[in-house]
């Protein structure tokens, strides 16, 4: 199993999004962490599990279950970096210029 952790503009999009969860309903954003967390568990034991972004191969991505956001990833030597927490409502690919 690889670890998976997030780039930083990632984790932040992450960290909003389940604040704003939280806000509206208290335990939703509670719900969405648990959600990621299960996926970014599924991507460390399997990384070449989801399918990869027609955009740009470099990249996999998988759908957050009852949430309208996407995860985007790249594997690394030795681990697995999140790229984007995307909205899905957000312009694909808004992420590609991050360091």
């Amino acid at each position: 199993m690889k670890p998976v952790g997030f780039a930083p503009a990632a984790r932040e999009e992450f960290d909003e999004a389940a604040a704003w969860y939280e806000a509206h309903a208290e335990g939703l954003g509670l719900r969405f962490v648990d959600c990621v967390d299960a996926l970014m568990q599924r991507i460390g034991e399997l990384p070449e599990g989801f399918p990869k972004w027609d955009v740009d191969p470099r990249f996999r991505r998988t759908v957050v279950p009852r949430f309208p956001y996407v995860i985007f990833y790249r594997q690394l030597a030795e681990s697995v970096e999140i790229v984007a927490v995307a909205h899905g409502a957000r312009e694909p690919g808004y992420w590609l210029g991050r360091k």
